[in-house]
């Protein structure tokens, strides 16, 4: 009974670490592209574009958005923040960094995490400000691009452009990253393939026992 029950353990423990490198080498993320920046300060009405390649399929880009002395949120000043994916927006934004205005998400269908972690509020502080983003990405195989963009809205309903002197952005911590896929990797393969045949070998010696046993 003893010698069973030691049996079902080890069994159990060796499927449990098979099942868990095979989800862990399938789960694996790799880093596509990185900038840690940072740009310095621009001027609003200039784009950014970070080239990369990775495969089709799901992936993932956060980076960290700087704003420079009154950079406006939703007010008459407003600038607007657009990041677009090989030459189609998947975010559009305007945040209070330094410049009052309300932070608002115009437009992210696939769904973002976006933290103004300035604290300007609704005031005008000329203190600048960071947001930190990120967003899925869905990637065709090979060559893709990323643009950055900040616009100020024209007049007559808005300000229009104000210069570096009153405002400007850049960028910093961009990291794209994608799961590597559902195959695993030639050393994972050899890994679980040992597991699989000491699970064999723990099998036969368990039926060498118990026709032992019975005889």
């Amino acid at each position: 009974m003893e010698r069973n029950m030691r049996l079902r353990m080890t069994l159990a423990a060796t499927v449990a670490a098979i099942a868990t490198l095979a989800a862990a080498s399938v789960a694996q993320a790799g880093v596509l592209y990185s900038f840690a920046g940072p740009t310095g300060e621009l001027p609003t009405d200039v784009s950014i574009t970070k080239s990369f390649s990775g495969a089709a399929g799901a992936a993932q880009v956060a980076f960290t958005l700087d704003g420079y002395a009154s950079l406006d949120g939703q007010n008459y000043y407003e600038d607007d923040f657009t990041l677009s994916l090989n030459s189609t927006p998947i975010l559009s934004a305007t945040f209070n960094l330094g410049g009052g205005g309300g932070d608002v998400v115009f437009f992210a269908p696939g769904g973002a995490s976006v933290n103004n972690i300035s604290g300007n509020g609704m005031t005008v502080t000329w203190a600048g400000g960071k947001v930190l983003i990120s967003t899925p990405l869905n990637l065709l195989a090979g060559l893709n691009s990323l643009t950055f963009n900040y616009t100020a809205l024209p007049g007559p309903g808005h300000a229009g452009f104000q210069g570096t002197g009153d405002e400007g952005w850049g960028l910093r911590d961009i990291v794209v990253t994608q799961a590597s896929g559902g195959v695993p990797e030639p050393a994972s393969w050899a890994l679980m393939l040992t597991g699989f045949g000491g699970l064999g070998a723990v099998l036969r010696r368990s039926r060498r026992q118990a026709v032992l046993a019975a005889a």
